[in-house]
């Protein structure tokens, strides 16, 4: 997808694509924010009634009759904000930050535009605080509310990829220190198998 002038395009409608273009980024980059703050800097859920209101936001960058699309074990297919909101609450994560980058956004009408992005995302299992790193193409749709907003109309996961870098648990640490603090005794490069 490109973002496109067409020719013969007026001034106003070039501004309003961009301006278009301008929100969806914001939009995304709110919801990865929220996806992200349901987790404390110990590697922690948050409490009960923390995750709930930032499920409660997170749901909130989707349209009321979203669609999400994640396939077996990543929230299977769900439809609403509803479901949304309990996907997000009862997430697989202790920990993650999501990286979304290389966006290809196209504006397909007046309140209508698509996308997709490339998802990198670090996380600790809930289960089992396991290391995860996962990638992904996110497709998706966009709807511009009466208001002016927009919000994400459906969400697809494809090219899902996960990975625990290490059949033992590996710590996470905020800065190279503490991290070779957290090594497990024995722990060198040549044991590792690749």
């Amino acid at each position: 997808m490109a973002e496109r002038n067409l020719p013969g395009q007026s001034l106003e409608a070039r501004v309003a694509r961009l301006e278009a273009i301008d929100a969806i980024r914001s939009l995304k980059a709110r919801y990865a924010a929220l996806a992200d703050a349901k987790y404390t800097s110990d590697y922690q859920r948050q409490p009960q009634h923390v995750m709930r209101e930032i499920a409660l936001q997170q749901a909130a960058c989707f349209t009321e009759r979203a669609v999400w699309i994640g396939g077996a074990g990543f929230g299977d297919d769900l439809v609403g904000r509803a479901a949304l909101c309990e996907w997000f609450q009862r997430s697989p994560w202790r920990f993650a930050m999501h990286y979304y980058v290389s966006e290809a956004l196209e504006v397909t009408g007046a309140a209508h535009a698509i996308g997709t992005w490339r998802l990198w995302q670090l996380a600790l299992r809930d289960d089992d605080a396991h290391a995860v790193l996962l990638g992904a193409v996110t497709e998706e749709k966009y709807e511009r509310m009466p208001c002016g907003t927009w919000l994400i109309s459906e969400m697809r996961f494809t090219q899902l990829h996960m990975m625990e870098p290490d059949d033992r648990m590996l710590p996470l640490a905020s800065d190279f220190a503490s991290l070779t603090a957290l090594r497990k005794p024995g722990f060198s490069e040549t044991t590792r198998t690749v």
